[in-house]
C-alpha cells in the first residue's frame, strides 16, 4: 500500500513539473512562432520542420522532463543543416574559468557566448539516436559532432567526427569522438580529446600525475596530459599567436603557418538520418 502511494505521489510531482515547464515555455520570449502542441528534441528536426533561421530555440529534454534553450545553427556551410550548439566563443564577454558545478549546469547566454552544461549535453546527445527495425535489432546511430573554428586571420575550419558520445556524470562525462572527416586526416590524425574525462580547476580528472591541467591553463576541458586541444581557455587578444594559455587547437599551424589564435570557436552536434 505504501509503495502504491509513493508511486502516485511521484506521478503527481512529475505532472506538476511538466505543467510548470510548459507554462515557462509558452510564456517565454523564445516561444514566438511555435504552436502549443509542438516540441522538438534537437535542431535537425526544427530545420526539417521549415524553421531555417539560426537562433535560440526551446528543446525538450525527455529524460529531465523539461525544456532547455539552445542555439540552433541553420546557416553552417554544410550539406547537413540544423546543428545543436553546445559551446560558443566569439567575443570574450563570458568568463569560462569556472568550477565543476557551473560546467555541469551550464552558463552564459545561448544567443551569444555560452556553455550548454555537461548534463544537458549528455541528455541531448543520447535522446534521439534509436531507430527500431521491425525485422531486426534496434539500430543505434550516434550524433555527429563538429568543431567550428576561425582565427584572427580569417582562416576557417570545420572539423567533423561521425560519432559523438558523452558518458554520464558517474564517469565524469568522459568524451568519445571518432570518425574524423577525410578532409582533416592529414592534419588532425586523431581526436585529441577522445577517451578523457572532464576536468575543472576544482575537479582534477586528467591523466597527468605531475600537473593539474585545468588549473594550470584556466580551461575546463577533456584533458589528458595538458598539451591537447582545449576550447574553453581564456579568450585571446587580437592577432595573438596560438597558445595553450588561451583557446587552443593543436595542429592549427598546418592550416595557417602564422598559427594565429582563434577568435571564434563553437562545438555543435547533428543527428544524421543516414543509415536509419
Amino acid at each position: 500500500m505504501m509503495l502504491l502511494l509513493k508511486e502516485i505521489l511521484l506521478h503527481c510531482q512529475d505532472q506538476q513539473k511538466l505543467l510548470k515547464n510548459l507554462l515557462e515555455f509558452t510564456t517565454s520570449q523564445y516561444y514566438l512562432g511555435y504552436s502549443h502542441d509542438t516540441s522538438y528534441e534537437e535542431c535537425t528536426s526544427i530545420y526539417e520542420s521549415g524553421s531555417r533561421t539560426s537562433g535560440v530555440y526551446p528543446i525538450w529534454l525527455k529524460e529531465r522532463f523539461q525544456f532547455t534553450y539552445v542555439y540552433c545553427d541553420m546557416d553552417l556551410v554544410s550539406t547537413k543543416k540544423g546543428w545543436t550548439t553546445i559551446q560558443r566563443r566569439m567575443n570574450g564577454e563570458v568568463n569560462f574559468n569556472r568550477g565543476w558545478d557551473d560546467y555541469v549546469r551550464g552558463f552564459g547566454n545561448p544567443s551569444s557566448e555560452h556553455w550548454l552544461g555537461l548534463e544537458n549535453i549528455y541528455r541531448l546527445s543520447r535522446q534521439n539516436r534509436f531507430s527500431i527495425n521491425i525485422l531486426g535489432p534496434i539500430n543505434i546511430k550516434l550524433p555527429e559532432v563538429g568543431f567550428d573554428l576561425e582565427d584572427w586571420d580569417g582562416m576557417k575550419a570545420f572539423v567533423q567526427y561521425t560519432n559523438f558520445r558523452l558518458k554520464s556524470k558517474a564517469r565524469n562525462y568522459e568524451l568519445d569522438v571518432n570518425g574524423l572527416d577525410e578532409a582533416f586526416k592529414n592534419i588532425f590524425s586523431m581526436a585529441p580529446i577522445s577517451g578523457f574525462e572532464f576536468s575543472t580547476p576544482d575537479r582534477d580528472n586528467d591523466k597527468n600525475n605531475e600537473s593539474h591541467c585545468a588549473s594550470k591553463y584556466k580551461s575546463s576541458w577533456w584533458f589528458r596530459y595538458c598539451v591537447e586541444t582545449h576550447l574553453n581557455g581564456p579568450y585571446p587578444r587580437y592577432k595573438q599567436p596560438m597558445s595553450r594559455k588561451n583557446i587552443f587547437w593543436g595542429g592549427w599551424q598546418w592550416l595557417n603557418p602564422n598559427n594565429t589564435a582563434l577568435h571564434f570557436a563553437s562545438i555543435k552536434f547533428y543527428y544524421s538520418r543516414d543509415g536509419l
